[in-house]
């Protein structure tokens, strides 16, 4: 069976390591930042 063609526009976006890293670290930093600045 062959594969059917796939779509020229990609709806997926291709992340590099070092954003995804940087989003992942800022989604786990950002919340303990702002806890931090109402905990004060």
């Amino acid at each position: 069976m062959s594969e059917p063609p796939k779509p020229p526009k990609q709806t997926v976006i291709k992340i590099d390591p070092g954003t995804l890293i940087l989003i992942i670290s800022a989604l786990i930093l950002l919340p303990l930042l702002i806890t931090g600045f109402l905990g004060q």
